[in-house]
């Protein structure tokens, strides 16, 4: 790809977002209100952003910064320069960070790939700052150099890797919706796990938990594993509720302290995020196999269970977003800023406890849906691949 060389803020203008407070305040369930735009509004594996779980009291607005559809969206920190195309308006907390088009010579699509594309990412992830949470602010992205081909070279671009990812997404639209289905199944089973409507037996969480584990907080680089290195797990391996171990961050095996213990993560593992934004804090994946090369940071829990709680019920149970909220009402830190959920609050928050033999049908039910996706992932490699490739030549003049 060859094209004018300039800045990114040459095109775009580029702004963080900001956030009425208390939040907790200004979140409305009136029509009138106006669109809060989170992170968790991101579809996993989708380039648009279309709608909102919550809305802000118009009066929010104020302190907030207001978007609007064909503005691109970036997250600041965690898993950064994510992009995403918004097509609803509203408004974004200061998670994100918010590129809106200066001229009619650029192509949405092929914008969203170069955006995302490793030429890009590597860029970003030099100039982020931050010693223990990477962080991108409107300047390091604004100052970004970029190349701009004629408008119909970008169309030709985005054509091409449009169909490759289209590959990317029916996989990924599968996968998805074998996830739909078992949350489906967890509520037609066991209903809604806070206000308990069937009335299953409730105790502490403490009471199914056999043992919580986490590693140490390492400093690593996003460089590929070498010889006589290891990768630390990023929290962002589970915020999307499945374990994506290409999520981590590498360090030397000889910077790790004498008597250390790496906790690697092994087959059937719940894994739980107990410090994170807002929207992401409280996510868990199970881990699909075992891994010898990573081990888990502070930031992740291990979670083992006893007799009374399958892991795989927890991991549902977890992630309905009623016992979210409730282990996010518990956690500490600002809005805005990374909270934190504390073991002790862990353990004393309320759970259902609905019997073994129910727990292990829902679980059946899960190995089930689990077995069929993962015909449709073991075409991930592939497809994965392919994209990657077409990435790789057009933004590096081969396509």
């Amino acid at each position: 790809m060859s094209g004018a060389k300039l800045k990114l803020g040459d095109v775009f203008d580029v702004a963080r977002g900001g956030s009425p407070r208390p939040i907790e305040s200004f979140i409305t369930d009136d029509p009138s209100g106006v669109n809060w735009i989170m992170i968790g509004d991101a579809v996993s594996g989708s380039k648009y952003i279309e709608r909102t779980a919550k809305k802000i009291r118009p009066e929010g607005t104020r302190k907030s910064r207001q978007v609007y559809p064909g503005d691109f969206l970036l997250t600041n920190s965690m898993s950064f320069g994510r992009p995403y195309i918004l097509k609803t308006e509203g408004c974004i907390h200061d998670g994100w960070l918010v590129l809106s088009p200066k001229t009619d010579k650029i192509h949405t699509d092929f914008f969203y790939y170069y955006l995302g594309s490793p030429k890009i990412k590597n860029q970003l992830a030099s100039r982020a700052a931050g010693a223990v949470v990477k962080n991108l602010n409107s300047s390091i992205v604004r100052e970004l150099e970029i190349e701009l081909p004629t408008l119909i070279e970008q169309k030709r671009i985005a054509t091409i890797l449009d169909k490759a990812d289209a590959l990317r997404r029916k996989r990924q639209q599968a996968l998805e919706l074998a996830d739909q289905f078992l949350r489906s199944v967890f509520m037609e089973m066991f209903g809604d796990p806070v206000s308990n409507p069937k009335g299953w037996g409730e105790a502490p969480l403490s009471t199914g938990i056999a043992r919580i584990e986490s590693g140490w907080s390492a400093k690593g680089d996003n460089r590929p594993a070498g010889e006589g290195q290891i990768g630390v797990l990023k929290i962002s391996s589970v915020t999307t509720g499945k374990f994506i171990p290409s999520e981590n961050k590498v360090v030397d095996e000889l910077t790790v302290p004498a008597g250390k213990k790496l906790l690697k993560p092994r087959a059937g593992d719940l894994l739980f995020s107990r410090a994170n934004t807002r929207d992401l804090v409280a996510a868990t994946a199970i881990v699909d196999r075992d891994y010898d090369n990573l081990f888990l940071p502070d930031k992740l829990w291990k979670i083992q269970t006893n007799e009374q709680l399958l892991p795989e019920f927890l991991n549902y149970l977890l992630w309905h977003q009623r016992m979210r909220d409730r282990l996010r009402s518990q956690a500490t830190g600002t809005s805005g800023s990374m909270l934190n959920i504390s073991k002790k609050k862990f353990e004393e928050t309320s759970a259902i406890f609905p019997p073994i033999e129910k727990q292990r049908k829902f679980v059946d039910m899960y190995r089930k849906a689990r077995a069929i996706s993962e015909k449709y992932s073991s075409s991930s490699d592939l497809t994965e691949e392919l994209f990657a490739s077409a990435s790789q030549k057009a933004f590096s003049s081969q396509l």
